[in-house]
């Protein structure tokens, strides 16, 4: 039977401390979620906490005795393997609290700069004609492929991704990994598409890296051409030719700032 009586006990209790204890608790699990937010250990997370809820379940309905003992008394070894888990965000998350404060932890950057580097970037790098390959992680973690790469952690600008891509240094012939407003990695290896669209067959692995990384999540992939300077963007699978790096901006803002909306709307054409 429901014992509404010790519920209403609870309830008496709660006062002006417990709302602020509830609040900072809140408070600290919604900065750390933010954090580790579209990250591979996110998804452990979420497999664990599945796999814990079943073992609850199983070991309450049909009274496991072994089980229900090894989930009460698991609790400090999962602790320590979240914090073991969880090391790298935690470690970007403290990094970006003591540059940026609180307000910065909370807050997701204002993506209007970094797209305007990314877009100025492409533009040199296509008159220049020095090919290029760009993805910017979205909902999807791309921590498998930033392993492959070189950390980099610095603010993006067109000059660092210039100086990347630039002819015959270490890094220009893989990918960059950019996430918020910081490139993460650079020299990241992509995997490559396994088919490519009807009349794209002289695309090369340039091309072909940034519609398979596209095909496996959902990042956006810049890429130029070395041999022609063009630009052209991958989302979903698919490659759209860009004439110019106003136009691409304006794809850009529509692929990252509005991707909530991007499930709903058609993207707007790019004029090739």
């Amino acid at each position: 039977m429901f014992d509404w009586q010790h519920y209403r006990e609870v309830i008496d209790q709660f006062g002006p401390s417990s709302v602020i204890d509830v609040l900072l608790i809140a408070a600290l699990i919604y900065g750390a979620l933010r954090v580790m937010s579209g990250t591979r250990a996110m998804t452990q997370l979420r497999g664990a906490v599945i796999l814990f809820l079943i073992a609850v379940v199983l070991g309450r309905a049909f009274d496991l005795t072994v089980v229900n003992y090894i989930v009460e008394n698991s609790l400090p070894a999962l602790l320590i393997g979240v914090l073991i888990i969880f090391q790298p965000e935690i470690r970007r998350g403290l990094d970006r609290l003591g540059r940026t404060g609180v307000r910065g932890l909370l807050a997701r950057p204002d993506a209007s700069d970094v797209l305007d580097a990314i877009a100025r970037a492409a533009g040199e790098l296509s008159r220049a004609r020095h090919g290029a390959l760009m993805v910017i992680e979205r909902g999807t973690g791309l921590r498998d492929v930033i392993d492959t790469g070189v950390p980099i952690d610095a603010r993006v600008t067109p000059e660092l991704l210039e100086g990347i891509f630039y002819p015959n240094s270490p890094l220009h012939d893989m990918a960059v990994v950019i996430r918020d407003d910081r490139v993460v990695a650079a020299g990241c290896v992509l995997p490559l598409a396994d088919t490519l669209p009807p009349g794209e067959a002289h695309l090369g692995t340039r091309h072909r890296a940034a519609l398979g990384i596209t095909e496996h999540t959902d990042a956006v992939s810049i890429v130029v051409s070395e041999e022609t300077g063009a630009i052209s963007v991958a989302v979903d699978g698919r490659l759209t030719h860009i004439a110019d790096e106003q136009r691409l901006r304006t794809v850009l803002e529509w692929l990252v700032q509005r991707r909530g909306a991007l499930r709903r709307e058609r993207q707007p054409e790019a004029v090739s």
